[in-house]
């Protein structure tokens, strides 16, 4: 079985380690000179997002066969919304990963995993592909071939202007900003490669790069910071629901396929699961609708809980932080393991409605086909 897979980010790369462990070695086609993306960062992979797993790198390594090195294991978190600041602590938050194409970038380890040939500087065309290869594998990050295909559907779209910046941090904090002065249904954090070295990120819904450069001077200012930066980026993220995932031999994974966590932004546990699960569709000749359901499931929930988040006012977001830092809601999302994003877009709307008490509406349940006439 001959395998094209169009993309070296995290999905691609997982999919071609699967493939390899089931004896194919695939040919990985990347358009850039080197795996991940052009800008370093620091993402987490949230314990809370995929509960009941009460480990994500022990869950990556027994039912995906992936192992991962981190920077460093997640236990604080620092919350501050427009009129409350909340500080957490746990001994099990998660992960915290570099990512981008630095040497300890989780997808450079991925990379350094397989043995198959990455062409680099190469943009692959995935309709050419699938008349030569019994699969193609899109793992791009985009939703070009998926929006050529008609089978996506935009959810939102957000621009990310970020930083690496020098300072005092600890390693083991992520904090985070709400506040819809500067970051509209969305939200400003910060997170440590290193203790004196860090990613200040920032995500505003539907706006300008122009006026992004202006909310980011707002951020900054409004919230007193004033780091050393060393480097900065600044780019445009379309998010989006596709279905089918799987037309012909042609299989989406990664945020390519809608496979992107949407709730907070920290996708990398769902792209690695949708790259293992197409490899694991295409050697057993099963539909990869079928494999990767309870994915798909997963993401939508995600998505819905982000449309929730994009409507949030400054007062809905005190509410809020308050809320999931009183005790006994501490305890629970914090420190058991019990599934509470299962509730979450209930848990949303009734914070948001304790400011309204007219306003008490409740989201009926996801559709079980978002793109369905």
């Amino acid at each position: 079985m001959r395998v094209a897979i169009i993309g070296a980010g995290l999905s691609g790369l997982a999919c071609a380690h699967e493939l390899e462990r089931l004896g194919i070695f695939p040919d990985v086609f990347e358009e850039r000179s080197r795996p991940g993306e052009l800008f370093p960062h620091v993402g987490g992979i949230l314990q809370i997002m995929n509960r009941p797993v009460r480990n994500q790198l022990e869950f990556l390594k027994k039912e995906y066969h992936l192992q991962a090195k981190p920077l460093s294991a997640w236990k604080k978190i620092t919350m501050h919304a427009p009129s409350v600041t909340r500080v957490v602590k746990s001994r099990n938050f998660g992960y915290f990963f570099e990512r981008g194409q630095g040497s300890s970038s989780l997808e450079t380890q991925l990379a350094n995993s397989i043995k198959s040939r990455i062409t680099f500087n190469c943009r692959a065309n995935y309709s050419e592909l699938a008349k030569e290869y019994d699969y193609v594998v899109v793992a791009t990050g985009n939703r070009a071939v998926a929006a050529t295909l008609g089978i996506w559907k935009d959810t939102f779209t957000t621009m990310v202007r970020g930083a690496v910046v020098l300072g005092k941090f600890n390693t083991e904090e992520l904090i985070m900003w709400v506040n819809t002065d500067y970051a509209l249904g969305a939200y400003a954090y910060l997170t440590a490669f290193s203790p004196d070295r860090g990613s200040l990120v920032l995500i505003h819904a539907n706006t300008s790069p122009e006026d992004m450069e202006r909310h980011w001077t707002t951020f900054l200012k409004k919230e007193r910071l004033e780091y050393q930066v060393v480097e900065s980026f600044l780019l445009s993220h379309i998010a989006g629901t596709v279905y089918p995932h799987q037309v012909g031999n042609i299989l989406l994974v990664g945020a390519a396929g809608g496979f992107m966590e949407s709730f907070l932004g920290f996708g990398a546990v769902s792209s690695m699961r949708s790259g293992v699960l197409a490899a694991r569709a295409m050697v057993k000749g099963q539909p990869f609708a079928k494999v990767s359901d309870k994915l798909d499931q997963e993401m939508r929930r995600s998505v819905r809980l982000r449309e929730i988040l994009n409507t949030m006012k400054n007062e809905d977001y005190d509410r809020l932080v308050a809320t999931a830092t009183f005790p006994i809601m501490k305890h629970i999302n914090y420190n058991t393991n019990l599934p509470v994003l299962n509730f979450a877009g209930n848990i949303l709307e009734l914070v948001r409605a304790s400011v309204d008490w007219e306003k008490k509406s409740i989201l009926p349940p996801v559709p079980e086909n978002p793109h369905k006439k």
